[in-house]
């Protein structure tokens, strides 16, 4: 959060009520044009502080993400959650590309990533490096993400989500040691990739061991 106010316009019938920057807000309503109120005065206090639960390594495989701004999100998400590693494979835009950046918000500075031509290769590797992988995929025969924590006993995790409209590459699929599922309970039953890296990093970060 930033230092900012919140801005009411003084016409009634607008009533339009809006954040703006403490150091940069206009006096006129955006809408109707009549002069804006300052109602309050709102300083950045910072963040709660939280003892990180996980003591396992935690890496995720981006395999084919076509989206740059879908990366960006990830990468913002992946250091607030603490990853240790994130795979770039295939053709999943790197942030040495600005629409990248662009929803990173720079969080690429402080967090690990590689670019690797071959998901599967890394796989097969992470594997013989005794990886639990997971693949985050909706299929008919995936488990419930919520399932692994009833018998988690792994040091390493390598979880990967795939291309936003083929999914995770069949072959690794079928060398994961599960595919695992969000539940989804309304109407539409996909989430956007950014959306799934967060839920499920989220989750295993969660897990104590």
């Amino acid at each position: 959060m930033i230092d900012l106010v919140m801005l009411q316009c003084s016409n009634i019938q607008c009533n339009l009520r809006f954040p703006a920057p403490l150091d940069d807000y206009n006096v006129f309503c955006p809408l109707c044009g009549e002069r804006l109120i300052v109602t309050q005065y709102v300083l950045d206090n910072g963040y709660a502080h939280f003892n990180k639960l996980r003591g396992f390594r935690l890496e995720c495989v981006l395999d084919n993400i076509r989206s740059a701004y879908n990366v960006g999100s990830i990468l913002r998400s992946a250091n607030a959650f603490g990853l240790d590693q994130i795979y770039l494979c295939g053709v999943t835009p790197s942030p040495t590309q600005s629409k990248v950046r662009k929803t990173s918000l720079g969080s690429e500075k402080t967090l690990s990533w590689k670019s690797h031509p071959n998901a599967l290769d890394l796989v097969h590797e992470k594997k013989e490096l005794d990886y639990t992988i997971y693949s985050i995929e909706a299929c008919p025969t995936a488990q419930s993400l919520l399932d692994i924590g009833l018998k988690f006993n792994s040091e390493k995790i390598l979880f990967i989500l795939g291309n936003e409209i083929y999914g995770i590459d069949p072959e690794i699929r079928i060398c994961s040691d599960a595919v695992l599922q969000i539940p989804i309970w309304g109407q539409k039953k996909s989430l956007n990739v950014a959306t799934s890296f967060s839920i499920a990093a989220f989750y295993f970060s969660q897990l104590s061991r």
